[in-house]
Parts: structure tokens; sequence; C-alpha cells
């Protein structure tokens, strides 16, 4: 019993040590459109292969508006009856 008393006094500090340390590292994103962000993409049908693509957060943001937009194209076209 005093064996565990003992490493609990030893483990509290560090974990309160630990949270401290967390919260002070973090830092505010910047999101200036002309910012380069780079990726690594995993290629399709493949989980080994991948790349990394370095674009603009314009660039990021337009290819994700356009993939939205065709997800939602497809699935407003879609047929009821088909399934």
């Amino acid at each position: 019993m005093k064996k565990i008393i003992v490493l609990s006094s030893f483990l509290m500090p560090m974990a309160a040590y630990a949270q401290q340390s967390a919260q002070v590292t973090v830092d505010a994103p910047t999101n200036a459109p002309n910012e380069r962000v780079c990726r690594t993409v995993t290629d399709t049908g493949s989980r080994l292969n991948r790349s990394r693509v370095c674009k603009t957060r314009a660039q990021w943001e337009q290819q994700r508006r356009e993939m939205r937009q065709d997800v939602e194209r497809s699935q407003s076209n879609r047929n009821p009856r088909q399934f």
C-alpha cells in the first residue's frame, strides 16, 4: 500500500507539468491565403504510395469547394428508383 502512495506522489507532479507545458506551446494558426501549405496525400488504390503536395491555402480551399460541389451534384442527380 505504501508503494502505491509513494509512486502516485511521484507521478502527480509529472502529470501537472505535462499539462502546463502543453498549454504553453500552442501556437495560433495563421490563415494567410497566400501561405504555402504542404500535405501528404495517399494515392488512390494504394496503402503505401504517398506523395507530398504543396499549394497555397487559397488553392486548397478552392479544391475543397470544387470537390464538395461535385459530391452535391452527383447526389442530387441520382435516380431514386435505381436503388
